[in-house]
């Protein structure tokens, strides 16, 4: 059995054509209404000179919250205190050097972190490139949304739920028991915070960076960012307590936004679903996602053309019957990590038998190639995020 508020594109459409059957809830349980919802236009905030992560609708209503001892739920979808470093006077950003990602500030420990390969190194305002002292510190992570809002209201009782803190075996419930014992007025968290909890005394809702969900380089993007501001938006006002979610963004015009304030899952489905059919992506085919890793990223590219090559020979000769369409090769989303270069080939096909044989007799012919022996390649099959 499924079952969601908002069901992935592929399984609301395996129920529209009959392959699932289909319930649907119409309405909250117990007789809740769901939040109203308010978009903050944080571009007019930056006119207004407010160059705090909080815009001030959203910090009035958390202000009102604490008065009438109710509770609130703020959604920022990245860890850290700034999520990226650079120079002021070279403009270079500090990257790990071991994979091809910003390092993130920590305050807690006061080091920049890669969340990537686990690297780090101690605070400094050098720029590690021309060695000025001009190191700028950017972006907002959870770390200094909790620090500002302890700044900008200093009697809230904020609890921070990332990673980060909720690394041991039972912590995680723990923090959340105390919540719910109302030992706190507000958690400032990601995306652990937007599913699955209940509290009757949440009544706000905030999102304060909803632009960063929407814009990724994977067709379920905007997918994701539906998902994620619905359900968030519906942690308010589960009980007998209306709700309101409060949703900044630099883009309010995008229609995605609109669609998750309504939680009009049907019209976001009708909108997504004939993106799907006219790209080919899923449920209209399968994907065949072919990863290459190596060392030398030269020859990790190399090797991904010399797998096309394979792959168009052996289909053309023995798999004629299979529809497939084939993407050229690529770097990976993320290029390097952890020292290794990451390359992708993405087959849109049908899932059949014949067509995983012949990926696997393509793996095991190219692991045999002696040229490409230092790099390794796999494939993944309807993966959840494209490599």
């Amino acid at each position: 059995m499924l079952a969601s508020a908002t069901p992935s594109i592929e399984s609301y459409y395996f129920a529209q054509v009959g392959r699932y059957t289909f319930n649907r809830l119409p309405s909250r349980y117990g007789g809740a209404r769901l939040p109203q919802v308010r978009f903050v236009d944080m571009n007019r905030e930056l006119e207004a000179g407010n160059e705090s992560i909080y815009s001030r609708a959203l910090l009035a209503e958390l202000e009102k919250n604490i008065k009438i001892h109710k509770q609130s739920i703020i959604l920022l979808n990245r860890r850290g205190y700034n999520t990226f470093v650079s120079c002021k006077s070279c403009g270079n950003v500090v990257t790990c050097p071991n994979c091809s990602i910003s390092l993130t500030y920590h305050a807690a420990n006061q080091r920049l972190m890669c969340h990537y390969c686990g690297y780090s190194v101690p605070f400094s305002t050098e720029c590690p490139t021309c060695h000025a002292d001009k190191v700028h510190y950017a972006g907002f992570g959870t770390q200094r949304a909790e620090q500002q809002l302890l700044e900008l209201l200093p009697e809230a009782r904020v609890l921070r739920l990332d990673t980060d803190v909720a690394m041991t075996r039972f912590a995680y419930e723990e923090k959340l028991q105390s919540f719910a014992r109302g030992e706190y007025d507000v958690i400032v968290g990601t995306q652990m915070v937007a599913k699955g909890l209940d509290f009757e005394n949440v009544t706000l809702v905030g999102v304060l960076s909803a632009d960063q969900a929407l814009y990724g380089d994977d067709f379920r993007s905007y997918e994701r960012a539906f998902d994620l501001l619905t359900q968030v938006a519906g942690r308010a006002g589960r009980g007998q307590y209306a709700g309101e979610a409060i949703i900044q963004t630099f883009t309010p015009e995008n229609s995605v936004l609109a669609l998750a304030a309504r939680q009009d899952y049907p019209a976001f489905y009708e909108g997504e679903i004939a993106v799907r059919k006219g790209m080919l992506y899923p449920p209209f085919a399968d994907l065949c996602v072919v990863g290459f890793v190596g060392i030398h990223e030269e020859k990790v590219a190399r090797a991904s053309e010399a797998f096309l090559q394979m792959l168009r020979s052996l289909a053309q000769a023995e798999y004629p019957q299979e529809p497939m369409r084939v993407l050229n090769p690529s770097p990976a989303l993320i290029g390097k990590v952890s020292n290794k270069y990451r390359y992708k080939l993405i087959v849109k096909c049908r899932n059949s038998r014949s067509f995983r044989q012949m990926i696997s007799r393509l793996l095991i012919a190219f692991a045999k190639e002696r040229t490409f022996r230092d790099v390794t390649a796999f494939a993944d099959i309807n993966p959840d995020r494209i490599l």
